[in-house]
């Protein structure tokens, strides 16, 4: 189910990610671009691929998407749009789906930069325009908070305010138009409505002018006191500006990450050591440093959000063919035994942060030396995972590198004492959190207890009813698919991020995010690694 902003690129992206791992596909493109995805269906065909294989079906969501997602036939989703739309598939996908029925969205989010005192000024407007403005705002990566070091504040938006003097709103045909138009009438009308009720409350700081015939909203900046004023994100050409001290950045830092969003952010400094805090710090999937946070480039810079900003895994990532087929389950029956109720669940659930562990670079040799030959094809699979940070080719001025981070809380509920210590090795291995809930779970994992990760094993049967109030990031259970059913479809309907089910015995990627952090090298002084290869 693809999006009316990239009617191409994503669309013939889920179609071949899904046929080259043997699936046959039913493509569905969004109702506002139906007819260059029938274009696309033909060269596909016209290439060999059997009509069979692939089958288009345009129509709008009520009346195509929904029924659809709700056939029993269909083995999976690979969506990008609204994150409300994303947690209706999912819902949808527990009613009616297999468990291990995969959904992977990509949705959208309240992007945001931060640009402080130490920023090349003119580099930092360039990108901002480009970033908020290109596209008439319509990316899902596109900058929707800007935060500026009150040092250099005024200095920044005159700068920014004349710059947008110099953009022409027009037909996107013309090659001097910077801003096109924006999809539909609906969109329009509620853009300029949203513009209309900030300019009333006095926050416009700028606009532009827009032309009167045809879908066009001008471009708008207007003043927030932070990324909390914003209640929803407005998808056109709309960008909203706070101001921070100094000492406030770590506060930013958390505003941001509270809102649970987790697409693109941006960070324009000189400051190096600043890089890496704001990289630690920040939950979101892109990060770009001293460049536009818009325009990922397949291979360079893997794209995908996390939060309720998507699921995982990337698009263009090594770990996104993977999502498309399906590993060996346990399909053990939940043996009968004393129910753990809600207040023993979260009594007992450990603290990521414990110990340090999620930031050890040595927790697979930990776990194998606790282990003893324990657990060897889980230890075997988590090593084949590079839980570091990984370079990827990218143009010269330019570093690109993804690294793999723990999703932070893991309720493992096995439910047989092997597949329970396969889970609980995944999941340590990515640094997460582990609450392990089965019969004889104490005794399946005493070599791990009381070794001081971040672990805690109750004995006990795991009612998904008694767990839905738990806050965790990740549900591990490899039961029937009877029991799955009730497990995906008590966490599916639970507030918040998407909560995957992990329902495979072997699949460590699937308890740790994916971080691509992309660098322009030059804007700190020059290419250092250039230099040394001189």
């Amino acid at each position: 189910i693809s999006p009316w902003n990239f009617p191409l690129a994503i669309f013939t992206g889920q179609i071949a990610a899904a046929l080259v791992t043997g699936n046959s596909v039913i493509a569905k493109p969004a109702e506002q671009t139906p007819l260059i995805a029938f274009r696309a269906v033909e060269l596909l065909r016209e290439a060999g691929v059997p009509e069979d294989v692939i089958q288009l079906l345009p129509g709008d969501g009520p009346s195509v998407g929904g029924p659809l997602t709700a056939d029993p036939r269909i083995a999976g989703v690979c969506f990008t749009g609204s994150t409300e739309v994303a947690k209706l598939i999912e819902k949808q996908l527990a009613e009616t789906a297999e468990p291990d029925a995969m959904l992977i969205a990509e949705t959208g989010g309240l992007n945001a930069m931060i640009v402080d005192s130490t920023a090349l000024p003119e580099q930092a407007v360039r990108d901002i325009l480009a970033s908020a403005f290109q596209s008439a705002g319509q990316r899902c990566s596109a900058l929707r908070v800007l935060y500026v070091q009150k040092d250099v504040e005024k200095k920044m938006l005159e700068m920014l305010k004349g710059a947008m003097e110099a953009l022409n709103v027009g037909d996107p045909w013309r090659i001097s138009t910077d801003v096109g138009p924006v999809i539909d009438d609906e969109a329009q009308t509620s853009i300029r409505e949203y513009c209309t009720k900030m300019g009333l409350q006095g926050r416009l700081i700028a606009k532009l002018e827009a032309p009167k015939e045809g879908r066009f909203v001008a471009p708008h900046v207007f003043r927030v006191k932070g990324i909390e004023d914003m209640e929803r994100e407005v998808f056109g050409p709309v960008l909203h500006v706070a101001s921070f001290d100094a000492d406030e950045i770590d506060a930013v830092i958390a505003a941001i990450n509270r809102k649970g969003y987790g697409l693109t952010f941006g960070l324009h400094t000189r400051i190096e050591g600043r890089v890496q805090h704001f990289v630690d710090g920040i939950h979101a999937g892109n990060i770009y440093v001293n460049r536009n946070q818009i325009g990922a480039v397949v291979g360079s810079q893997p794209f995908g959000g996390e939060g309720l900003s998507g699921t995982g895994p990337k698009a263009g990532g090594p770990h996104y063919l993977r999502r498309f087929r399906k590993g060996p389950e346990a399909g053990t029956h939940v043996q009968d035994g004393h129910k753990v109720t809600a207040t023993e669940l979260a009594d007992n659930l450990p603290d990521p942060a414990l110990g340090g562990w999620s930031t050890r670079p040595d927790r697979i040799a930990i776990l194998r030396k606790h282990l003893r030959g324990k657990g060897a094809a889980a230890i075997g699979a988590a090593a084949g995972i590079d839980f570091g940070q990984v370079d990827l080719p990218g143009p010269t001025g330019e570093a690109n590198t993804l690294s793999l981070s723990p999703r932070g809380r893991v309720l493992c509920l096995g439910p047989d004492g092997d597949t329970l210590l396969a889970q609980t090795i995944h999941a340590l291995a990515a640094g997460n959190a582990v609450l392990a809930v089965a019969l004889g779970a104490p005794a399946a994992l005493s070599a791990l207890t009381g070794k001081g990760l971040p672990l805690a094993a109750i004995d006990g049967r795991p009612d998904p009813v008694e767990a839905r109030a738990l806050r965790v990031d990740v549900v591990a259970f490899s039961g029937t698919s009877e029991a799955a059913r009730i497990v995906r479809k008590v966490i599916a309907d639970r507030s918040g991020p998407i909560v995957p089910l992990v329902t495979e015995v072997l699949n460590p990627a699937a308890y740790a995010h994916e971080r691509a952090v992309c660098v322009d090298t030059t804007a700190a002084g020059g290419n250092a690694s250039l230099l040394a290869g001189a």
